[in-house]
């Protein structure tokens, strides 16, 4: 009996040596790869951020300053009023065809982009304006022109477009909007009557006047 009792004890320690050298069995250090965060797990995740721009890990980034904030153009009012209209009556105002006339800008086929060729000439007129005609309550009417092609309202609606996009370049070089009022001719008013690609290039344009109210030199 005592030698079957000490098998039995013998047996019963070994089992639970066995028991307790796995129970206390650590995982193997990981290899770190260069470059990558490990995502913490359970708790560790709560609250945790991501070390390059601090987001929440396995969330959105957060929107940088420029993002998610709609911006105004400098040409529209508060009041969320259309770019073209003025506060002042240009009615009266003498209108000088020739100052500008050599600045007149150019558009290809069913465009009102300004192209970057036609941009110096927007340069000069806007240091004109700053320098030679600032003040006085001069102002600078902006015409849009269209060739014949496209129905009367599309014209219309693209010279439109183009004396603004003329009046946004010039704004950006520093001559305040509110003195330049902006008209569409549509296809009324060609220069060139004749029905050639030549005569439909000089037809689209943007024309410049300075405007000069009564009495004023």
């Amino acid at each position: 009996m005592k030698k079957l009792a000490k098998i039995v004890y013998l047996l019963t320690l070994g089992i639970a040596l066995s028991l307790t050298s796995t129970g206390c069995k650590r995982l193997q250090k990981t290899t770190h790869i260069p470059g990558h965060q490990p995502t913490p797990i359970g708790d560790q995740a709560a609250g945790a951020r991501n070390p390059g721009d601090g987001s929440p890990v396995g969330g959105t980034p957060p929107l940088n300053a420029t993002q998610g904030t709609p911006t105004t153009s400098p040409l529209v009012s508060p009041d969320g009023q259309g770019i073209g209209a003025t506060t002042t009556d240009w009615s009266n105002h003498k209108q000088n065809r020739e100052i500008f006339k050599d600045q007149t800008v150019y558009f290809e086929f069913d465009q009102a982009i300004v192209k970057a060729s036609e941009i110096p000439k927007l340069e000069e007129v806007a240091r004109r304006m700053k320098t030679e005609f600032a003040g006085g309550g001069r102002g600078l009417r902006i015409e849009g022109h269209c060739d014949e092609r496209g129905t009367e309202d599309y014209n219309r609606a693209l010279g439109d477009r183009r004396a603004l996009s003329i009046r946004e370049k010039l704004a950006e070089f520093g001559v305040d909007p509110n003195i330049m009022p902006t008209v569409s001719f549509g296809e009324e008013q060609p220069v060139d009557p004749g029905h050639t690609d030549a005569a439909f290039k000089k037809n689209r344009r943007g024309e410049l006047i300075l405007l000069t109210p009564p009495g004023a030199n």
